[in-house]
């Protein structure tokens, strides 16, 4: 039986990240079920590096991200990611993002308050706002560059990738990881990252039912719609979140990538290829919403689109580290809607717990998997703060 010290299931964004981190502990393999990686939700996102967002777990992992996407940026012949700055708006509760806001600029970073009647930027023109803050440093990030670049890393340190193999079951023994089923067969190893994003709760499902554990993971499908050309689409143009509308817009190919952040739980494939086609009605309800809250882009023709996958645990809150109840489980799993902004993050945390060492920066019971989750969650069907139905978790 082939055996390997570290397995990393999954080669997105967190598989990659954590592969980077952790391949100078020992011999380390990465496995993707698809026949190439980034290509489930890593490939589905708008590449947004969010810094102003509510939740301190997820700041916290933001900004050690941000430091360290800065660093690639340095050191990479091709920098991942380009700063456009971006723009918050606030359509109906003015002090929605004050906390993040004061907790933003006491970490050092610049945010300042622009006048909801203007200047704003071009997409936002005529916008009905009642506040509006700016982000100058907030980035726009290529995921597909950052998880080939972390792999790269991850193999110059020792670490191979093997794509196309799809892992079956965890393999449990005397209560510890001793490998996984793949369709080609066993694989044994000592330690396994679970990374393996809507997939993650599959797999330790049933383990968790035999050993009386609660882990829960939900994937929800969320649409990003792209536009024909458009003339006020720039390259620099900052990203645009009206945040209490759940509603964003970001400029890509001359014209402008477009969520409305809705919410549908949804269960992932037997194997790869979880993107999907965006429902018409929604694209449609999304064009009426645009002619409301952001007027200036009203007149925009639809030119695709496409839904995937994000994965959330009933409290929104990463799942890292080592499960103490699986001795040689470790996670990186429901990353939801915030894995380019957290990936870098998340890898140096679970490369750092594995080895035994601690973080200034976050706690890890903060995330731990054996945390206490809530049994009932919201998610939000249209995006919007209003509107969410409570789901059993």
């Amino acid at each position: 039986m082939e055996h390997v010290e570290t397995l990393v299931i999954g080669g997105g964004l967190a598989g990659a990240a954590v592969a980077a981190a952790a391949a100078a502990q020992g011999p380390l393999l990465v496995l993707e079920q698809g026949p190439q990686v980034a290509a489930e939700a890593s490939a589905q996102n708008a590449g947004m590096v969010r810094l102003l967002v509510e939740d301190p777990v997820e700041r916290r992992l933001a900004l050690r991200s941000q430091d360290l996407l800065a660093e690639l940026d340095e050191r990479w012949e091709a920098p991942p990611s380009r700063v456009t700055g971006a723009v918050h708006g606030l359509v109906e509760d003015p002090s929605d993002l004050d906390e993040a806001v004061a907790a933003l600029r006491a970490a050092g970073h610049t945010v300042a308050a622009l006048d909801p009647e203007g200047p704003l930027p071009p997409a936002m023109a005529g916008a009905r706002l009642r506040r509006a803050w700016s982000v100058p440093g907030a980035r726009v990030a290529d995921p597909h560059a950052l998880v080939t670049g972390l792999l790269q890393d991850a193999r110059a340190r020792g670490a191979t990738v093997r794509t196309g193999l799809r892992v079956q079951s965890l393999v449990i023994e005397s209560g510890r990881i001793a490998g996984v089923q793949t369709e080609q067969g066993p694989l044994a190893c000592d330690r396994l990252i679970l990374a393996a994003g809507a997939w993650s709760g599959v797999l330790v499902a049933p383990v968790a039912a035999v050993l009386g554990l609660r882990r829960p993971l939900y994937p929800v499908r969320r649409s990003v719609l792209q536009t024909a050309a458009h003339p006020l689409s720039h390259p620099e143009h900052p990203w645009c979140w009206l945040e209490d509308l759940g509603l964003y817009v970001r400029p890509e190919g001359g014209g402008w990538l477009v969520s409305g952040c809705d919410e549908r739980l949804d269960r992932p494939p037997p194997g790869p290829g979880s993107t999907g086609p965006v429902d018409p009605a929604w694209r449609e309800l999304l064009s009426a919403r645009l002619l409301d809250a952001l007027p200036a882009l009203a007149d925009v023709g639809w030119a695709g689109g496409w839904t995937g996958l994000r994965t959330f645990a009933p409290d929104r809150r990463p799942i890292l580290g080592p499960d103490p109840d699986i001795d040689g489980l470790h996670w990186a799993a429901g990353l939801g809607g915030f894995g380019v902004t957290t990936h870098l993050a998340v890898g140096e945390a679970v490369a750092t717990w594995m080895r035994g060492g601690a973080l200034p920066w976050l706690r890890q019971e903060d995330v731990s998997p054996s945390r206490s989750y809530p049994h009932r969650w919201v998610i939000r069907p249209l995006g919007t703060h209003r509107g969410g139905r409570l789901v059993a978790g």
